[in-house]
């Protein structure tokens, strides 16, 4: 990830645009993500290749917005504008740990994951003597399993190639409102109405509280 953050090379270079916003305000995510949108835009216009979304750097201070949201939000702003195509977003992110996990982001636009604490955590699990492996070993295996577990939900839809499913939304939305859904999850099929942004918004705050102890 850090030699694509730093490429300078064939045309290429990276961006990175942070996912963090400051803890101590009211959360308006609707504008956070209206903020991520128009730096990746500007970016493209500056001929920037590589997008990475990030959210390194959570503490008391400053909390992340779901990566789902973000990296969905800002593929249907880009394909409303005709940019999606001329951009790769990358997502750098606390949040994926299971293969569901990386099935939604993959299916909502983006192009790779880097899910850092996931792989800290099986260092973590070496480490402890949980796993008896080297960490190189063990973060193979996470990584390979993941792969599989993505492959098997492709083969399930009848789908061959990660390019041929990145994008193509094929999930069902169960409890989220259909505002929520046209802004930034469009054309996903929602029987179920739902939570709102709002409601989005504050639970993302509690979790926020709940893991900094300032309940």
């Amino acid at each position: 990830l850090e030699n694509i953050r730093n490429i300078k090379t064939g045309g290429f270079k990276t961006k990175t645009i942070s996912l963090l916003f400051p803890a101590a305000k009211k959360l308006d995510l609707s504008k956070v993500i209206a903020g991520i949108s128009r730096q990746a835009e500007l970016a493209i216009k500056e001929g920037y290749t590589f997008i990475i979304l990030s959210d390194r750097g959570v503490n008391l201070n400053y909390a992340g917005i779901p990566s789902l949201l973000a990296v969905s939000g800002l593929h249907h702003y880009l394909v409303r504008r005709s940019l999606r195509t001329q951009i790769s977003i990358i997502l750098e992110s606390a949040e994926p740990r299971e293969v569901n996990h990386f099935a939604l982001l993959f299916g909502y636009g983006v192009d790779c994951v880097n899910p850092y604490l996931a792989l800290r955590a099986v260092e973590n699990l070496v480490a402890d003597g949980e796993l008896s492996m080297s960490v190189k070993k063990a973060q193979y295996n996470y990584i390979k399993a993941i792969d599989k577990g993505i492959l098997k939900v492709l083969s399930k839809m009848g789908i061959s190639t990660l390019q041929s499913y990145r994008g193509a939304q094929i999930f069902e939305a169960v409890g989220l409102s259909q505002e929520l859904i046209d802004n930034y999850f469009s054309g996903t099929v929602s029987r179920i109405n739902g939570v709102s942004l709002d409601m989005i918004a504050k639970e993302t705050m509690m979790r926020h509280h709940e893991a900094f102890s300032l309940r």
